[in-house]
């Protein structure tokens, strides 16, 4: 089977919930084709949700040794190297990556989270900015930018970027009661009650 129709039919099976058979499928086009990069990245990805991170990050490496300069999968790794606290290796991935595509929202909003990870707030707050800037509708970069910003006690910007979020997602509950926060800071009680009550009930559903 050639390559692009082998991993059409890895993703198939997985949609399908047939993760076994996508798995010996990804196997066998790896064992004709090692230098397969993107066949490893898919691999990697179902062996973490089995909850083998070793080898995926083993896959991952071997992808990375066919394509260094592949964004997607250095984004990839480093997604996972942060998931499990091994921050400096995803920083490395990281900064691979924006000498790649410095443009790409997804790096940079990965970049801006790990930072926010390492509590490096002012640091994390222009690869935000540039993930919002890149990808208006991406939630969690409006939200973790207020998160930057109100550790840093720039509570008006905070509470624009929680409030941009919240607009985007209304069920956003975590960004509802941060507005409560910076309200509450703000010295505005009455608008951070209607917030906390807004969280309330979208915390429910």
């Amino acid at each position: 089977r050639p390559a692009p129709d082998a991993l059409q039919q890895a993703r198939t099976f997985a949609a399908a919930g047939e993760t076994a058979a996508a798995m010996t499928t990804l196997r066998a086009l790896i064992a004709r084709e090692p230098r397969h990069a993107r066949a490893r990245a898919y691999l990697a990805e179902l062996l973490d949700k089995r909850g083998d991170s070793a080898g995926a990050l083993d896959e991952l490496g071997r992808a990375l040794e066919a394509a260094p300069d592949d964004v997607v999968i250095l984004c990839q790794r480093a997604q996972l190297l942060t998931n499990k606290g091994r921050y400096d290796q995803a920083e490395a991935d990281l900064r691979s990556a924006v000498r790649v595509d410095a443009e790409s929202a997804d790096v940079q909003f990965q970049l801006g989270v790990l930072f926010c990870k390492r509590a490096r707030w002012r640091e994390a707050i222009e690869p935000l900015r540039a993930a919002v800037a890149g990808d208006p509708d991406r939630v969690q970069a409006h939200y973790y930018l207020g998160d930057a910003y109100n550790s840093i006690d720039e509570l008006p910007s905070a509470l624009s970027a929680y409030q941009a979020a919240a607009a985007l997602d209304p069920t956003h509950h975590r960004a509802l009661q941060a507005i409560g926060i910076v309200l509450d800071r703000l010295r505005r009680p009455n608008d951070a009650a209607i917030a906390y009550q807004r969280a309330r009930e979208a915390q429910r559903r």
